[in-house]
């Protein structure tokens, strides 16, 4: 006999990597308690909506969540091929009228983008995988992304999670959420519409046991819809992913969001070390950029010589091109 899909609706289990290594849900700060949806059709005191294997908390204000936090078992992974699974829905448990629906999308530039990617929640049994791919397209799980950048900068977190080999078990935690600023942006199709809050960015967590030491990590990203990732959709070929890591304390000053004491332990990028921390202990002519750099210790020179290469012509004009955007 099917299983109906509300069955399945276990949500996040914060025990999935070890029953001692529990991780539980951000906590909401104080100057973010306001603004947490409560949804109509659940309890009242309950803000965390349940889906298959991730759960999702609302801001009422902008009508897309505060954060997703999912569970990940890359080695029970089952491909959902074709068009199956892949249903957007509006979540009546949540109300249309908290959601960004179909219609805010439709003739725009702005990407229905997943929070919690689709195929990072299809796996177990077939039917379960189906119906998760199918509950990973709740609206609910949707943010204003930018299609160059959904299809671009974005991919590469969702690729490292799928492609991940570090994990006991290939089990991991993923969160992910939108970060919003006094800097963001607004749309709206028509005059009559009630503009969208455009997020300035996006952030993601990845925490699990490493599979040799059986230690807890984690890693934290943040990535911004800017001006640099509007402006072309080929900069997932350019840029690294380890270059957009962050310390689990500047992304809770970005989010307003408190995390679990374990993330902070166990992400390596413990201590603040940019440009900005590191002292010029030699004096050196900085009229020369590079001189400049070396001094203050940030690159060496060889790091320096390696990052020469010759340029296929090709490739010299998309980058003119890509140049001339501005």
């Amino acid at each position: 006999m099917d299983i109906a899909v509300d069955d399945r609706r276990d949500g996040y289990d914060e025990y999935f990597l070890s029953n001692n290594t529990p991780i539980t849900f951000p906590r909401i700060s104080l100057a973010l308690a306001g603004d947490v949806l409560h949804p109509p059709e659940l309890p009242d005191d309950e803000t965390v909506i349940p889906y298959i294997h991730y759960s999702i908390v609302m801001s009422k204000s902008t009508k897309q969540a505060l954060y997703s936090a999912a569970n990940v078992d890359n080695n029970a992974q089952v491909t959902i091929s074709g068009s199956a699974g892949r249903r957007w829905f509006v979540d009546s448990r949540i109300g249309k009228q908290n959601q960004i629906v179909n219609d805010a999308y439709v003739g725009t530039p702005w990407d229905r983008g997943h929070l919690t990617r689709r195929t990072a929640v299809t796996w177990g049994d077939y039917d379960t995988a189906l119906a998760a791919s199918n509950d990973s397209c709740s609206y609910a799980n949707a943010s204003m992304q930018h299609k160059r950048f959904n299809e671009d900068e974005w991919r590469l977190p969702e690729k490292a999670i799928a492609d991940f080999q570090l994990a006991k078990h290939g089990k991991l935690i993923v969160m992910t959420g939108p970060i919003f600023t006094t800097c963001d942006r607004y749309y709206a199709k028509r005059i009559d519409w009630e503009p969208v809050r455009i997020p300035s960015g996006f952030w993601k967590t990845v925490s699990y046991l490493d599979n040799q030491t059986e230690q807890l990590v984690t890693a934290a990203y943040i990535l911004f819809q800017d001006i640099d990732t509007l402006k072309t959709k080929k900069g997932k070929q350019r840029i690294q992913l380890r270059f957009f890591r962050v310390t689990t304390t500047e992304l809770q000053l970005w989010t307003g969001l408190e995390f679990d004491h374990k993330m902070f332990d166990s992400n390596p990028l413990k201590f603040y070390s940019g440009p900005e921390a590191v002292r010029i202990t030699s004096l050196k002519e900085m009229s020369d950029e590079s001189e400049a750099i070396l001094a203050a210790g940030i690159v060496d020179q060889r790091a320096i010589h390696e990052a020469r290469k010759k340029m296929a012509l090709s490739s010299l004009y998309d980058l003119i091109d890509e140049l001339s955007w501005f």
